[in-house]
Order: structure tokens, then sequence, then C-alpha cells
């Protein structure tokens, strides 16, 4: 008796162990609403993306420097339920992309701009976007023809070799640019970049940081109504 009672218990916890791994999973699922793709650049450099299925428009995510695919994770996720379809890839050298960026010559880095067509041709979208935080607000600037528009957060005249200023007089597409006001780094750049691209939208904050980091509710409802505007 004693022995069936054990057995009982034994199956009780293995089964809730085994719900509970389920549920964990399915609530990840939901979380994490996209697929994981790999796709090749002209140069045959494999670049790792997360791709969020949705609707007929395009938004490509460029991360900053030193950081990954991931940090546009909450974000992303948001744009998709906007009805946007959506691709934040590992710029090479970072994340699960080939190579390493800390080896990066400013010629290698200025070669990211393979990775952003890469993007595009994979979302093989009518209309597309391409949002890029601090050296990927330079590659979005500098690719901004080939799109429909372009979100700019912390751009800068010159990031490890990826240099703005000349494509920026010829931009003929929507642009806003997102920066902070105590970014020494960027804001200066950013502000003259404004005075250059013709018809783009300067948006200065206060204390909101670098890049991605600016991206709270205040800055995400700017970037979504500016989108919707625009496209």
């Amino acid at each position: 008796m004693k022995r069936l009672l054990v057995l009982f218990l034994i199956g009780l916890i293995i089964n809730g162990c085994d719900i509970s791994r389920n549920e964990k999973t399915e609530t990840g699922d939901n979380i994490m609403n996209h697929e994981n793709v790999k796709i090749k650049t002209e140069d045959d450099i494999n670049l790792a993306g997360d791709y969020y299925k949705g609707g007929e428009k395009g938004i490509i995510l460029l991360h900053m420097l030193s950081m990954t695919k991931r940090s546009w994770e909450d974000f992303a996720i948001e744009l998709q339920k906007n009805g946007y379809s959506v691709f934040a890839i590992d710029l090479r050298g970072h994340g699960q992309s080939d190579l390493n960026f800390r080896d990066f010559t400013e010629k290698e880095f200025d070669d990211m701009i393979k990775d952003v067509k890469a993007a595009k041709k994979f979302l093989d979208k009518k209309e597309n976007v391409v949002m890029g935080a601090s050296i990927g607000a330079n590659l979005a600037i500098k690719f901004a023809n080939e799109v429909n528009g372009v979100v700019a957060l912390s751009p800068a005249f010159n990031y490890r070799g990826i240099k703005t200023e000349d494509e920026a007089k010829n931009i003929n597409k929507p642009v806003l640019i997102v920066v902070s006001e105590e970014d020494r780094q960027s804001v200066g750049d950013s502000k003259e970049l404004n005075n250059i691209i013709k018809g783009s939208v300067l948006k200065v904050y206060k204390g909101k940081g670098h890049g991605t980091n600016m991206l709270d509710r205040e800055t995400k409802d700017l970037i979504l109504n500016w989108i919707g505007e625009n496209f």
C-alpha cells in the first residue's frame, strides 16, 4: 500500500513538471512570435535574423555596435502587432552572424551596407522602412534611397568608417532623426544632418541616452505615428 502511494505521488510530481514545461514553452512562443532565419550577403557572409511576419509593409531593424538583434525584440513585437512585417538582423561581426567586429577595419565596417541590402532582399516588400540605432542609424541613412524611409536613432557623420554626410545630401525619402540632448557623440551631427536632408524631421529629447536606449513609451509612439503618417 505504501509502495502504491509513493508511486502515485511520484507520478503527480512528474506530470506536474511536464505541465510546467509546456506552459513555459507556450508562454515563450507567444512572446517570441518570430522565425529565426539565415540569409547570405552578396559577399558570402552568413547573417542571422529574426523575422516577425506581418502585413505588406516591411521594417528592417539595425542594432548598435556590440549589440544584437535581440535589442529590438520588444519593439519588433509591437511593430508586428501594428501590422508590419519586421526583420531584425545581427549585423556581420555580431551575435550569431559571421565574423567578429572587433577585428574590423573601417572598410569592413562600411561593408555592413551589404547586410542591409540582403535584409531588404529577404523581406521582398513593395514598401520598406529601415530603422537603425547608432552605427545602425548611419547604415540606415546610407541606404535611405533604396527604401521608402528611414528612422535614425542617434546617427553621426562617422561611426567606425560608416560616413553619412555625402549620402545625406542626396536623400529624397522621408527621414526621422531622434537623439537625446546630452548625447555628445550624436546630437550635434544629428542637427546638422537634419539641416542637410531635405524634408527630414528631428526630435531632440533630454536624458534618454543613446540609440535603442531611447525606446521608452514616448519614443515608440513618436516612431509609430511617424511611420503611420508617412507609409
